[in-house]
């Protein structure tokens, strides 16, 4: 497999589901991102997001996260987010009005 510029890890608990994301979560890669989520993504479970301290992050990928929280929601479940990002990353998050996303 090519060495990817960005991860989506799955990780199935009994009590909830995680998924890591690290590397560029941009436009560029986003299709991809989605259909990895997609793929391993349990919608009866709860969810925790792990952001690992990405390359880079834009609105897209912001809108992915939304669009998780809003799944889940409509299926009964919570989303917790963890996000480890860099200062200019949290920066950017928070000029472009989207921080409430990360909490």
């Amino acid at each position: 497999m090519a060495n990817l510029p960005y991860t989506v890890i799955h990780d199935e608990l009994p009590e909830k589901s995680i998924i890591r994301f690290s590397g560029q979560l941009i436009i560029n890669h986003i299709e991809k991102i989605i259909e990895a989520v997609k793929s391993g993504l349990k919608s009866d479970k709860d969810l925790q997001i792990e952001i690992d301290n990405p390359d880079s992050v834009d609105v897209t990928f912001i809108q992915l996260l939304l669009s998780l929280k809003a799944t889940l929601k409509a299926n009964g479940k919570k989303t917790s987010i963890n996000a480890e990002l860099k200062a200019e990353l949290q920066t950017l998050i928070k000029n472009s009005g989207f921080s409430y996303v990360l909490n």
